[in-house]
Parts: structure tokens; C-alpha cells; sequence
């Protein structure tokens, strides 16, 4: 998320009462309200089923279509995400804004163009019928642009109009779907092209705060310069991907366990396991706002203090000061976040559990089972991955690499050895993933922090050269064929 930091710093430069309280709001808006709202959107069209007394066969497509549609955009937006937020900061860095709106459309072209053509391959040969199939070619690509617009929206702190555009998307899914049932158009198609309504009415909005804040002259020959630092920083898109693989790799993996169930062709969902990933992975949203905070507000002040001193007249004393006041700073944030989570999990294990029986769910002793092992799980991911992000500060881009992979690849060979077990074992091979990505990224920090200054200094090149590779050609040649394609010069030229 590029621009949560300059917001967030943004707000509490007010130095007003409820300057902490808006960032916190606003931190909370552009972190956690993202899946909650998503998770809004599924009970509306949950509860628009049961109305419509939905068979179970139907309700489990519809959970499918959605699901694959979330997964597969998010692995997509874990490999563009990153790279695009490291081009916002950086134009926001030098209050370079002009091209904001301008990025933000050919973001969004790029994003559909790979995204749309992968998964458009796929529904191909999942044999799930023409129909289905373009409806969720349209819903995969919805879920893709919003994932993309919501980096751009970090960048502003208008959180009221994002609460609106959230609410307005619930709003109109209920309505179209509700319209759609009432002409007697099949239950699923009904459903589905609700959601899809309901997306594009985000988008609208969501584009509309952008064209608000943002000048709105497109300048085409640079819409997409941001593929060229693909070539810079394509460990970033790396390291987003396999981040999104092991975070979710497991769940696939499960769908083709003993508690799968194919739905239809190549779409296969595990009820049980599915339920109790999404109800556990809320619990490390606490920690995530929390670090934002913590991080971007009373560490960032530490943080700018000591690379500053660098460039100013300062004894090699007062560096050394502002590193420890540094270090010190950031040690503070990560063990309020830690006991933020740890409350958090507990609670959820303790009393959640409690709560999720009481409620029409279905939980039964293995979901049970299964979410205490997940919420353990995805609270050590959280702390892992703020000590990972924690070291991006430093431009570990090479350990946060590695330490990706290794979380990936262990994610899902554990979770393949699961199956090789009893059934109430699934979730451990995630477990064994995330404690090795914990232990491997603070082992990293730990390295960066015993001797900064020589990652500081040290590691930089002594010649800047910038890289010019296949994205770097790629972004030219699609900025000239912006400029045709809008008739800004003519084909002679």
C-alpha cells in the first residue's frame, strides 16, 4: 500500500485531538474494511439464496466461481502490487503527482490484459459452460481492478468517500441481484451478475475519488511507465507472488484432499477448510492495523531522523544516537503488535470458538479443530510479515527474496504431506510454513540491525545505472501505441 504512510503522516502532522483516532480510522478503511466489505458482499448473496431456496449443488458453484475469482486475482495482484506501490512511493516521494491518474488507468489495462488472459485460459478447459464461464471471466477481472484500485486510494484520506463507495457496492449487488431473481433469470446467473454490478459500481466510485484528487489530464505517452521498474525491482513482484502463494497455496492443495468436493469440471471447494481459513485470517487484521500505525507513524519520525543525519553535519556520535533511537523505535512498535495479536488470538481461540458454534455455520468438532490450528497459523504470518515488510525499510530486497520462496515452497509441499495424514492434521503444513517464515525473517532483521550502517553505506552501488530490459522496451512500446491508438499523432508520424 503505497501511500498509507504519507496519509497516515499526513493527518497526524494536525496535531488535533482526533488526529491518532483518524489515522487509526483511516489505517483500519484501507487494511481491514477491503475483506470485510468483500465478506459483506458473500453474506448479501448468502442470504439472497436462502430466499431464493437455492439447491446446495447451485450455492456450492456460486461459492466456487467466487472463490477461484478471489484467489486467482489476488495471486495476479501479488505480482504487479508490490512493484506498482514502490512506483507510487516514489512519485509521492518527489510530489511527482502528475501522473498519478495516468499510472492508475494503465495499471489497470496491464492488470486485466495478463490477468484476464491466464485465467481466461483456464476457464477454457474447466468445462464449466459458456455462460459461467464468462460471468466469472467478468468477476475475476473485477476482483483483479479493485485489488489495484485500492493501492491508488492509500494515496488519499478521503476514508469517508471509501466507506461509501464500500457500502454502495453492497447496496447495489442486493439490488441487481434482487431485480434479477424477480424476472425468474436462473438463481446463479442471478447471483453472480449482482456481484458483478455491485464491483463495478466500486470501481466507478473508487475511479471517481482518483479523478477528484488527481489532475485529470491523461498524459499517454507515460501511461505505462510504471512496467519499467519491473526491470528494477523484479524481486518485488517475486516476492509478492510467492507471498500470495503461501498464503493461499494451501487451500488449493486442500481442495483436492479427502474433504474436497468437485463442483463442476475443474472447480473443486473443501467447505469445512474454506470457512475456517477466511473466519481465522480475519484474526491478524488486528496486528496489521496496529503495525501500520505504530510503524508508520512513531517509527517513520525515527526513521527519517537517521538517514537524515547522513546528510547533514553530524558527529559520527549523533548517528550513531539516531540509530539507536531508531532500532529502539521499531523494537517498541513490534512488541505492542506482538501482544496485540497475541490478545487477539487467544480470544479468538477461547471465545471464538464459542461464538462460531452458537452461530447457523455448521462448525462442528473437526472445523473446530481446524480453526484453532489456522488462527495460531495466520497470527504467526502476521508477525512474520510485518518483521519482513520491517526489513524492506532497509532494502533487504534479497533476504525478503529467498525468505518468499522458502515460504511458498514449504507452504505447499507441507500441506501436499498433510494429505498423506489424518484429515484432522490439515492446516499444519501452513502452521510448519509460517513459524519458518517468522524464524527466517527475524533472523534477517536481526542481521540487517546488528550492522546498519554497513547496509546503509556499504551495500549501495558506487555507479547508478538504470536498468533497461524487456519491461523497460515493453512500457515504450506501449506508450507509442497509446498515442496512436488516442490520435494524438497521426500513423505518418
Amino acid at each position: 500500500m503505497a501511500g498509507i504512510g504519507f496519509a497516515i503522516n499526513k493527518i497526524v502532522r494536525g496535531k488535533k485531538l482526533t488526529s491518532k483516532p483518524r489515522a487509526f480510522a483511516y489505517a483500519s478503511i484501507v487494511t481491514v474494511a477491503p475483506l470485510l466489505f468483500g465478506e459483506l458482499v458473500l453474506l448479501t448473496i448468502y442470504s439472497l439464496s436462502n430466499l431464493a431456496k437455492v439447491t446446495i449443488t447451485d450455492r456450492n458453484l456460486i461459492v466456487a466461481i467466487i472463490t477461484y475469482g478471489l484467489l486467482g486475482s489476488l495471486f495476479i495482484n501479488g505480482f504487479v502490487s508490490l512493484v506498482i506501490s514502490r512506483y507510487l512511493s516514489d512519485k509521492i516521494f518527489s510530489r511527482d503527482l502528475s501522473n498519478i491518474l495516468t499510472s492508475y488507468l494503465g495499471s489497470q489495462f496491464f492488470s486485466v490484459f495478463l490477468g484476464g488472459i491466464l485465467y481466461g485460459i483456464f476457464l477454457l478447459i474447466s468445462r464449466i459452460g459458456f455462460i459461467y464461464g464468462v460471468l466469472a471471466w467478468i468477476l475475476f477481472c473485477e476482483f483483479l481492478l479493485s485489488w489495484n484500485v485500492i493501492n491508488f486510494l492509500t494515496i488519499i484520506n478521503d476514508y469517508l468517500g471509501i466507506v461509501k463507495a464500500f457500502f454502495a457496492t453492497i447496496l447495489t449487488t442486493l439490488i441487481m441481484s434482487s431485480i434479477f431473481l424477480l424476472i425468474h433469470i436462473s438463481v446463479v446467473v442471478s447471483l453472480l451478475a449482482g456481484i458483478i454490478f455491485g464491483y463495478a459500481s466500486f470501481l466507478i466510485l473508487a475511479t471517481n475519488l482518483l479523478c477528484q484528487q488527481f489532475p485529470n489530464k491523461l498524459n499517454y505517452d507515460q501511461m505505462f511507465n510504471f512496467l519499467k521498474y519491473f526491470d528494477k525491482h523484479w524481486k518485488l513482484a517475486v516476492i509478492g507472488l510467492c507471498t500470495q502463494l503461501g498464503l493461499l497455496g494451501h487451500i488449493v492443495v486442500i481442495w483436492f484432499s479427502q474433504i474436497g468436493q468437485q463442483v463442476r469440471g475443474l472447480f473443486y471447494i473443501a467447505p469445512y477448510y474454506d470457512l475456517t481459513v477466511f473466519l481465522a485470517s480475519l484474526t491478524m487484521l488486528a496486528s496489521t492495523v496496529q503495525f501500520i500505525i505504530s510503524i508508520e507513524v512513531d517509527f517513520f519520525k525515527s526513521y527519517r531522523n537517521y538517514y537524515l543525519s547522513f546528510t547533514g553535519k553530524c558527529t559520527l556520535q549523533e548517528i550513531r544516537k539516531a540509530e539507536r533511537d531508531m532500532t529502539e523505535s521499531l523494537k517498541k512498535g513490534m512488541k505492542q503488535t506482538v501482544w496485540v495479536q497475541l490478545i487477539v488470538t487467544l480470544l479468538s481461540i477461547s471465545v471464538g470458538t464459542s461464538i462460531l458454534n452458537a452461530l447457523p455455520l455448521g462448525f462442528n468438532t473437526t472445523m473446530n479443530g481446524y480453526f484453532r490450528i489456522l488462527c495460531v497459523a495466520y497470527a504467526i504470518y502476521g508477525l512474520a510479515n510485518i518483521v519482513a515488510l520491517s526489513t524492506y525499510y532497509f532494502g533487504n530486497l534479497t533476504g525478503s527474496y529467498w525468505t518468499s520462496i522458502s515460504f511458498a515452497t514449504v507452504s505447499i509441499l507441507a500441506t501436499v504431506a498433510t494429505l498423506y495424514t489424518n484429515t484432522l492434521f490439515y492446516g499444519f503444513g501452513f502452521l510448519i510454513a509460517t513459524m519458518l517464515y517468522f524464524i527466517i525473517s527475524w533472523i534477517n532483521l536481526e542481521k540487517i540491525t546488528s550492522n546498519l550502517m554497513y547496509q546503509i553505506l556499504g551495500r549501495q552501488p558506487i555507479v547508478f545505472s538504470e536498468k533497461k530490459g524487456i519491461f523497460y522496451r515493453f512500457a515504450i512500446f506501449l506508450n507509442k501505441k497509446m498515442l496512436v491508438f488516442t490520435k494524438e499523432v497521426n500513423y505518418e508520424e
